[in-house]
């Protein structure tokens, strides 16, 4: 224990550094084996210490004329009822929070900044009585029962109030389509449909180009945003060129960024191995806001690519892994990477069994993807690790929980916490990558393996049990991911005690 608290002092003192580096994927239902939809992503927050705990949150009804309370708060009217969902935390952050509502809309963002001055817009009426940023994610997982509606709620509600934040791509994915809303600080936005035949791809700067408005089908926009970029000097319909929203609504120094263009184009020569733009062309701002893959894409594929640290590329500083590649260029799969999650959309299946997140915690190349599903109706102590107890942890008390989490528990090795005890291992594996890495892959790609193979099966026992009692299936999808996140967790800690001695 003592050469782990000396390693742990040694990171936090050599990699102080925060930096955010979220990478996200959404392939179109045309574009898989099975015809899912899979929404890929990775949560890079800068702190060396990031916890991740599941929790559920359940219905709510209240009475005629209540109102919510935002964190800024703002009040807006609250519904009679609330729905219930599945939230992935991390405390103290107020993006980084997945969430999945019982009608399988899952939603997740990357930060996305503007050329909009918040002050300004205060200043302006623009963000009325704080605004509304950190709870939008968690107001639409409990009112809409589509990604659509969904995108329909959050502009209604950023027309009336504003967004708070310097601008935002928040991914929201059904069963049957997806949306990406980028929001700009202030009353202008963009939302586009994913196509069916497409995967689009996205790091930290906005990446939708071309807008249709009068496409009413795929886009749902400001009314007012190009003649709002014409009117900011951020657009010029004088030099014959096309409305370009990423062009016009980023800082040319998020828009042509290192760390958003060679993560953008890795995952698009990834998905596609013919993909037209050269990575010259992507350090200029030209990538597209999605590629046509070479083949059909599985589950496999996505936490294959979202492992990815450019091997193979001139990007790749690692020198073939004699050093950890997390500690080169913004990769995809880095230090920083603290959850990754493939959420898999099948609308052949009730949302219970057909809504699935394959989970790893950690950085992904060192850890494993267990699937959670939607259905399960319990989370085992060792991913939530709470003072707070679950039946009474719902929406009223978990503002306050999740950003006034003492900071100690934040920081402590606890390594009764999954979470904690994936981070560890990453760091101790990146001390010898090369040879710990390969250990790591050899004990966990067999399990998960086993995972992809078993998953026609079980749903197909979950789906025959469905359809005689719904709270069977549950169960039944319960026992079997509780037995594989205990069993990769109490592996973990055996390869921590392991690197710990060498």
């Amino acid at each position: 224990m003592k050469k782990i608290l000396f390693l742990i002092l040694l990171l936090f003192v050599s990699y102080s550094e925060n930096l955010s580096a979220c990478t996200v994927f959404i392939a179109g239902k045309n574009t898989t084996v099975d015809g899912s939809i899979l929404f890929g992503k990775t949560e890079d927050d800068g702190s060396l210490s990031q916890l991740d705990y599941l929790w559920q949150i359940p219905r709510k009804q209240f009475k005629k004329g209540s109102f919510k309370t935002l964190i800024s708060g703002l009040k807006i009217p609250q519904v009679a009822e609330t729905y219930a969902y599945l939230v992935d935390e991390c405390p103290q952050t107020h993006f980084s929070n997945m969430i999945i509502n019982e009608w399988g809309v899952a939603f997740g963002s990357n930060g996305c900044r503007s050329k909009e001055n918040i002050d300004d817009l205060k200043a302006r009426n623009e963000i009325l009585d704080g605004g509304i940023g950190f709870d939008l994610r968690f107001t639409l997982a409990e009112r809409a029962k589509t990604a659509k509606e969904a995108v329909l709620i959050a502009v209604d509600l950023i027309n009336k109030y504003g967004y708070n934040s310097s601008g935002r791509s928040l991914n929201i994915v059904d069963q049957n389509e997806a949306w990406q809303l980028q929001m700009v600080a202030g009353k202008h936005f963009v939302a586009r449909k994913v196509q069916d035949d497409e995967v689009v791809v996205i790091a930290n700067t906005y990446s939708i180009r071309t807008v249709d408005l009068s496409d009413t089908d795929n886009f749902i926009c400001s009314p007012d945003l190009i003649d709002y970029a014409i009117e900011r000097g951020w657009y010029n319909p004088k030099e014959g060129k096309k409305f370009d929203f990423a062009l016009a609504y980023a800082p040319t120094s998020a828009h042509t960024s290192s760390s958003n263009t060679h993560r953008q184009w890795m995952l698009a020569y990834l998905l596609n191995k013919n993909f037209n733009v050269s990575l010259e062309e992507a350090e200029k701002g030209m990538m597209p806001v999605s590629v046509i893959p070479d083949r059909k894409l599985a589950v496999q594929d996505f936490t294959d690519i979202l492992r990815n640290h450019y091997e193979g590329l001139p990007l790749d500083k690692s020198e073939n892994h004699l050093i950890s590649p997390h500690y080169t260029l913004q990769t995809i799969c880095r230090y920083t990477t603290h959850r990754t999650t493939v959420v898999q959309q099948r609308s052949d299946l009730p949302a219970e069994i057909g809504t699935v997140c394959w989970r790893a915690l950690g950085e992904p190349c060192n850890s494993i993807f267990v699937p959670w599903y939607l259905g399960i109706n319990k989370i085992p102590e060792a991913y939530q690790r709470s003072s707070v107890i679950n039946a009474d942890f719902d929406q009223e008390n978990f503002n306050d929980y999740h950003f006034n989490i003492p900071n100690w528990k934040i920081q402590q090795i606890d390594l009764a916490s999954a979470a904690k005890a994936f981070w560890l291992l990453g760091y101790l594996a990146d001390n010898d990558y090369q040879n710990h890495n390969q250990k790591l892959k050899n004990i966990f790609r067999p399990m998960e393996k086993k995972l992809y193979q078993q998953q026609d099966q079980i749903e197909k026992e979950a789906l025959k049990l469905y359809q005689k009692d719904k709270d069977a299936a549950c169960n039944f999808l319960t026992n079997y991911t509780q037995k594989w996140a205990l069993k990769v967790y109490d592996e973990a800690r055996k390869q921590i005690s392991e690197f710990s001695k060498q």
